[in-house]
């Protein structure tokens, strides 16, 4: 027993070292594994944060990869080019750098001022034009079809269109426009595909429309006019309609205005809107109104490119009366020597027959016309509206419900009869029994009743001045006492009478 007794303390001993380094060994290969762990951690971390801080683009002037490219890019070296996109080209296929990422840095503009100014290969356009179509998610990158100009246009149009509420995109991308149309457009000595010229008309009227929310310097815009003006002149139906829409849009841009008519802009829609090869006739009308109706700036510039004689050959076509009395209407308040070129034209004459004959709303503008001539209490303007004869057709208008024609032509009518007492012979106004012969009296005595105090006031002021002598006028003061109602007991009474009164005419204010 007791020569097995040193062997078995040894043995206990062994087996306590044993358990003791294993112990050790465990902690420790657990502390290797956490600390392994913690330092793939840290490294994933700082893989995704370099991941992070690459596709994120900051401003920061002092990133690595961001100082490269657009060092690169500033290089006028085509190879050094050629590698900062190469590497640019690799980081948005395969790291999935985005477009916002890149409009974050600015990039955009960058590329595209080396696509436009540089003396580059085709191959570093061709790369240039991947690099678009990639982050603008376009699927024409391998499409021998579409040349390298096609596919960033198109991608340029895609951002506007796709990312209309990030403004470092829209911004980016409107940057990048100012590089390409004009090279594209100006420059280049190859026939313009239709798909190309539509692409950058459409871009350039969305780009004229968003003016007003990003106001650039308007040295920057200017250039676009001669794009613009491009596509006026184009035979194309829908480069003409989204030029003429431009030009609507930069009508309510002031800032331009001085560059507009320099390049005769407008003159050159005057010369467009007598030609329907491109069967854009209808835009260019209306970019011609809306422009009219915003500012007065270019009304001169467009009479004397002729507009009035087109206006006049359109007035009495049914289905553009309407609207062509609309901007004749418009020019007349620009003050009694447009009147007089409308005289001149030949144009009020047109208005008149459009009294006489055609459709309500068509009749309705025309009206105005004559209103706005009257307006003018221009004794040479009232003796023509006289001259004209369509009093009848301008009267009849009186009964209407549209209550403030009606108040317009009240106010027309009395200056013409205002103009009617210089004539004044015997006691007599001339134009106060033309228009009694007409029936305007009655019509006027139909208005005192009216509901609409307005409309109320005017007509018994006509009849009192200048049909104040008839006992008539006295009785029609006594029933259209318009007095303030102060009870629900009057009020009642007055509704109840006024119904009786009213119960046989056609129309009420």
């Amino acid at each position: 027993m007791d020569d097995h007794r040193p062997n078995h303390v040894g043995r206990s001993k062994m087996y306590k070292t044993n358990a003791r380094d294993q112990n050790e060994m465990r902690r420790k290969r657990r502390e290797d594994e956490v600390q392994i762990r913690k330092c793939r951690r840290e490294e994933r971390f700082e893989r995704n944060r370099k991941m992070t801080t690459e596709r994120s683009l900051s401003q920061d002037e002092n990133s690595e990869i961001l100082k490269k490219v657009v060092d690169g890019l500033h290089s006028m070296n085509d190879e050094v080019i050629s590698e900062s996109l190469t590497r640019l080209h690799d980081n948005v296929k395969y790291n999935g750098w985005t477009v916002q990422a890149l409009a974050k840095g600015q990039i955009l503009n960058k590329i595209s001022d080396v696509y436009c100014n540089r003396m580059i290969s085709n191959a570093t356009r061709q790369l240039i034009a991947e690099i678009f179509s990639i982050t603008s998610n376009l699927g024409i990158q391998a499409n021998e079809a579409f040349n390298p100009d096609e596919k960033v246009i198109q991608a340029l149009v895609t951002n506007i269109s796709q990312f209309s509420n990030d403004e470092d995109v829209l911004c980016d991308t409107f940057q990048s426009i100012a590089c390409f149309i004009i090279q594209l457009l100006l420059i280049s000595t190859q026939p313009m595909s239709v798909l190309l010229h539509r692409s950058l008309m459409w871009l350039v009227s969305l780009f004229c429309e968003k003016l007003d929310k990003y106001s650039p310097d308007v040295e920057e815009v200017a250039p676009l006019l001669e794009i613009i003006t491009s596509g006026i002149t184009s035979t194309d139906a829908m480069v003409q309609t989204d030029a003429a829409s431009a030009c609507a849009s930069l009508a309510e841009w002031s800032p331009i205005y001085e560059h507009m008519q320099e390049q005769k802009l407008c003159s050159i829609l005057v010369a467009n809107l007598s030609n329907d090869k491109g069967n854009a006739r209808p835009k260019v009308k209306c970019a011609i109104s809306y422009i009219i109706q915003a500012t007065g700036y270019f009304t001169e510039e467009m009479i004397e490119a002729g507009l009035l004689s087109v206006l006049k050959g359109f007035v009495n076509v049914s289905y553009m009366s309407q609207e062509v009395c609309f901007i004749i209407s418009n020019i007349c308040v620009e003050g009694e020597h447009t009147i007089d070129k409308l005289i001149e034209s030949g144009v009020l004459k047109e208005v008149a027959r459009v009294m006489d004959a055609a459709e309500y709303r068509a009749r309705k503008e025309a009206a105005f016309v004559i209103c706005h001539c009257c307006a003018s209490s221009n004794r040479r303007h009232l003796e023509y509206v006289i001259e004209l004869g369509m009093l009848t057709a301008f009267t009849d208008l009186l009964t209407c419900m549209d209550v403030s024609l009606v108040s317009y032509i009240l106010d027309a009518i009395t200056s013409l009869l205002q103009f009617g007492e210089l004539y004044n012979q015997n006691n007599t106004n001339p134009v106060a029994e033309k228009l009694e012969e007409i029936g305007c009296r009655e019509k006027l005595e139909f208005l005192v009743e009216s509901q609409c105090f307005e409309i109320h006031a005017k007509a018994f002021t006509i009849l009192e001045r200048f049909y104040g002598d008839d006992e008539e006028i006295a009785a029609a003061e006594e029933i259209t006492d318009y007095q303030p109602r102060s009870t629900i007991d009057s009020t009642i009474e007055m509704l109840i009478r006024n119904s009786a009164t009213t119960t046989s005419q056609p129309f009420t204010f």
